[in-house]
């Protein structure tokens, strides 16, 4: 491949966390930079199945409350994204499955991947499993950003990421594009 490709599609995980508003956010600048269709994607299997019990309503929670708080969560997701580019061309993609497994698998139809992450500690660092799975597995290019990042590239002219990588492992990084 030479020269970059037009993005069509480019799908964020979300899971609600600074970091994953972060991916939103970058996602979202990118997919209206691109003219691209914005898919945020919620996977729910990983849940937690029980809450403590010592919180008030603790104890297990049933497979429609765990739904329910997956739609939730990738409703005020989406709304977000139109919010800031009322434009913009976004879908949810809600999972019954881990995030390890589902992004990977959506992937194949994407042309980019974008996830939250920390900054790992300087000289390496430790890297969640869906993290790892996906710069692994992911059948696009992937780009990881961190919540320091989110608006960065608004402000400070981050590069786009570098839709030509044959391996989505190769610079996964913006920083490191």
């Amino acid at each position: 491949m030479t020269g970059r490709q037009p993005l069509s599609r480019i799908l964020v995980g979300f899971d609600g966390s600074a970091a994953g508003q972060a991916a939103l956010s970058w996602g979202a600048q990118e997919a209206r930079r691109s003219g691209a269709e914005l898919v945020v994607l919620h996977a729910w299997g990983d849940l937690t199945r029980c809450r403590a019990p010592y919180l008030p309503g603790g104890g297990p929670i049933e497979e429609t409350d765990r739904k329910a708080i997956a739609e939730t969560v990738v409703s005020q997701a989406v709304a977000t994204a139109r919010a800031e580019y009322p434009e913009l061309a976004v879908r949810p993609l809600l999972c019954r499955d881990r995030a390890a497994r589902a992004l990977p698998r959506h992937s194949e139809t994407a042309d980019l991947l974008v996830l939250g992450g920390l900054r790992p500690a300087a000289g390496g660092g430790y890297l969640g499993a869906t993290l790892r799975a996906c710069l692994a597995l992911a059948a696009c290019p992937t780009v990881v950003v961190t919540p320091d990042q989110a608006g960065r590239r608004r402000n400070a002219g981050m590069p786009a990421p570098r839709a030509s990588i044959e391996s989505s492992t190769e610079a996964a990084h913006p920083a490191l594009a």
